[in-house]
């Protein structure tokens, strides 16, 4: 019975010594296995986090995408050596893809190596559906909207012609010149029906606009650094509703951007200067909206 005994006793610690080595060896596969997750999901945030940055930038200027994807990088402590950058022809998707060397803490003592991690993260640029800091002043599709060239909006009490002031927050010189200053702080989408606004404006334009000016002074149209209160958002409209004076009503069918530069007032009421420009802001975009060089962007990949 002794000798049976000391023989069950050999084989319950070399049944213990097995069972540990597999428990220590699940441990550290967790382990493992846990901390290339995290680098990994580090990685994937890092360069969804770039791409998003310089698709802020996008289309106007690839140069600005390029440093914006660095900066970002940069400031989460990564090597740029590690990640790169591409952009289509038309600039409105970007791609950053990272790589980088993961970390075994015991897997490499079995001699296995440590493997790459990768992630990549794809932004596109849609034409805007939806959007919030639109300024109460719209025009027609069948302005010039040229990229780039001179403009001048015409503010009175009539909603005639190209161009026109709107009613967003509400009807009144006050509300308009509010939403003027600051933008419509609620979101404004395609396809909504908007009262014209009628009034004495050509004080409150003048006032808005000087006050956008003043907060952003050195800028131009090629180069404003970001939220510069002089980029303002504009809705493209379509008349609803007319009489023999005015446009009483209009629908939102797109959204334009627009840098202001100079405004002055006259007999007739405030006549606004600036140019159109192609920018990106937040918001909903879709593929089937219209283009008027206002973009939405989201991760697609």
């Amino acid at each position: 019975m002794k000798t049976f005994l000391k023989e069950e006793s050999g084989s319950v610690i070399i049944l213990v010594v097995l069972c540990m080595t597999v428990f220590i060896g699940s441990i550290a596969f967790v382990i493992d296995m846990g901390s290339l997750y995290l680098e990994k999901n580090r990685l994937q945030k890092i360069v969804d986090a770039a791409a998003l940055a310089g698709a802020q930038e996008l289309p106007s200027s690839e140069t600005k995408a390029r440093q914006e994807v660095y900066k970002t990088i940069e400031l989460n402590d990564d090597d740029l050596k590690q990640f790169t950058t591409s952009i289509n022809s038309d600039s409105t998707l970007i791609e950053v893809s990272g790589e980088k060397q993961g970390t075994l803490f015991f897997a490499k003592v079995l001699g296995l190596r440590e493997p790459t991690i990768k992630a990549s993260a794809v932004v596109q640029l849609q034409p805007l559906t939806t959007g919030k800091g639109s300024i109460p002043l719209g025009v027609q599709p069948s302005m010039n909207l040229s990229f780039g060239s001179l403009q001048t909006l015409k503010v009175s009490d009539s909603a005639y012609g190209h161009f026109g002031a709107i009613a967003l927050t509400g009807p009144g010189a006050k509300d308009y010149e509010t939403d003027l200053k600051n933008g419509y702080e609620f979101d404004l989408t395609v396809g909504i029906t908007l009262n014209t606004q009628t009034g004495q404006l050509a004080g409150p334009t003048r006032r808005a606009v000087l006050d956008r000016i003043s907060r952003c002074p050195n800028a131009t149209y090629l180069n404003y650094p970001p939220n510069c209160s002089r980029v303002v958002l504009i809705p493209i409209y379509e008349p609803v509703q007319t009489d023999q004076k005015q446009i009483k009503q209009v629908k939102v069918v797109g959204f334009g951007s627009f840098f202001l530069e100079d405004v002055a007032t006259t007999s007739e009421g405030a006549e606004v200067t600036g140019r159109f420009i192609q920018f990106s802001q937040l918001g909903t975009s879709s593929p089937n909206q219209v283009n008027y060089g206002t973009f939405g962007f989201k991760l697609v990949q």
